[in-house]
């Protein structure tokens, strides 16, 4: 029993905790590719999923105005849609990134919570 506890002990500390770091920069970068942000600035005023009136070259002076303001509209849903889902982005790898900070800086002491915990139960702290 005590060599099972030592073993996981040096797992815990070394390869466990490496693991975990590992898990979470990469579930980041996941989150990061999700959402490509990057990608959304740069295509910031692209029309909305590509929709715009068919161009003619030969149209008249209304057909050129109903055109333009097609495509105004299409870029400024597109631009709409892209603000929003950058900001939910932006907001979700905030929260993502600073929720595995605490769980990095939690993971050394994790182990050693069910000895504090019958610690503080026969203080009295924990009733």
């Amino acid at each position: 029993m005590v060599m099972l506890m030592i073993g996981f002990l040096q797992w815990w500390y070394s390869i466990g905790w490496m693991d975990f770091a590992l898990r979470q920069v990469d579930r980041l970068r996941n989150l990061a590719d999700f959402f490509s942000i990057g990608l959304l600035l740069r295509t910031f005023f692209s029309p909305f999923k590509l929709i715009s009136a068919y161009s003619d070259d030969n149209a008249n002076i209304q057909q050129q105005f109903a055109e333009f303001f097609d495509k105004l509209l299409s870029r400024i849903i597109g631009a709409f849609v892209r603000f929003f889902i950058i900001i939910f982005g932006i907001i979700a790898i905030v929260f993502t990134a600073a929720a595995t900070g605490i769980m990095f800086l939690l993971w050394p002491i994790l182990p050693l919570m069910p000895v504090i915990s019958v610690i503080l139960a026969i203080a009295g702290a924990i009733a």
